[in-house]
């Protein structure tokens, strides 16, 4: 199980409306589960990154969805188009990509763009920007969360 914080260190949470979104500070973070891509089958086994999928660890079969460019939070079980929303549930998750030791997410299906916060503190997926505003937004740090530990450990994928 893991829990997602920007590189500001706000903690990222899932809303009562299932938005994915910023919290005000680092408390607040949903713990998700990174399981596998659950559209394995489009993506090429030599790329240098991981291919998964986040799933709230509250609520089975729920995973982190992109759509219309928004992050929400979507039951799997609860689609008419299963192969669509495997493959806007799966992520490559790059290392290093834009800071050290930071982690970035790019969709399958939308190829140099990545998971970013937005000003209001939503979470958005957009084109790549060579700006540190884009790098700053666009990476993240991910903590190992073990309920019965007091302490987090990084992940190294």
């Amino acid at each position: 199980m893991i829990q997602i914080y920007a590189k500001s260190g706000r903690a990222v949470k899932i809303s009562a409306s299932d938005e994915m979104s910023l919290s005000a500070d680092v408390r607040g973070a949903t713990t998700f589960m990174l399981v596998s891509c659950r559209s394995l089958s489009t993506v090429s086994l030599s790329l240098p990154a991981h291919c998964v999928s986040l799933m709230d660890a509250n609520r089975t079969d729920w995973y982190i969805r992109h759509r219309g460019g928004d992050l929400h939070v979507e039951s799997e079980n609860l689609t008419d188009d299963r192969p669509l929303f495997q493959l806007e549930s799966s992520y490559m998750l790059h290392l290093d990509t834009f800071y050290t030791g930071l982690y970035a997410l790019e969709p399958v299906n939308s190829i140099d763009q990545y998971i970013k916060s937005d000003a209001d503190g939503r979470f958005v997926v957009a084109h790549r920007s060579y700006t540190a505003d884009f790098y700053d937004t666009a990476s993240f740090r991910i903590h190992d969360y073990n309920s019965s530990s007091k302490y987090d450990r990084s992940v190294r994928l």
